[in-house]
């Protein structure tokens, strides 16, 4: 299972940033300047890091149509008296409609779940007097990108479906 996680995250990433460069290079032949998709995401410090790296237009998307339009309407009108409880909120109602857009297999729930899980927990950590104390640390940059590889690696794996085959 760990090295089908492994192999699955790789596989994922050259697949899709593949077909994606395929389109850019394609798009600058016709004389189109089209955005990079990708951009290193599995250097990534924490998860938030990674969603501005990993598949930036979709992420976008949903950061401008949902995320932020979430954030700002439940502000607006009284919903949330906390800046920070409703980013958490629209963290989780982001990720969990990004994952049913890709299906409506119980799998794809799970991820979108985990993944605001983990867009949460990286709000609560980033913010924490541990975090500015481990950011001074000379490892922080190393062990911050292995955490987060291995916490995107899992991910994936849940996106996958190969954990909810019977």
């Amino acid at each position: 299972t760990i090295l089908y996680m492994y192999a699955y995250t790789l596989y994922l990433f050259f697949d899709f940033a593949g077909y994606s460069n395929f389109a850019i290079g394609t798009s600058y032949i016709l004389g189109v300047k089209a955005p990079e998709n990708f951009n290193k995401p599995f250097l990534a410090h924490n998860m938030k890091e990674f969603w501005d790296r990993w598949h930036i237009s979709l992420s976008k998307w949903f950061g401008d149509y949902l995320f932020s339009r979430f954030v700002l309407n439940t502000l607006r009108n009284g919903t949330f008296k906390s800046k920070k409880v409703a980013v958490r909120c629209g963290y989780m109602l982001t990720m969990l409609v990004m994952g049913l857009w890709h299906g409506t297999y119980v799998f794809y729930l799970v991820y979108g779940l985990y993944q605001g899980l983990m867009l949460v927990f990286t709000d609560v950590y980033v913010k924490s007097k541990t975090y500015r104390k481990f950011k001074k640390s000379k490892y922080y940059d190393v062990i911050s990108r292995i955490v987060c590889f291995q916490i995107i690696a899992f991910g994936m794996l849940l996106f996958s479906g190969y954990l909810f085959k019977f």
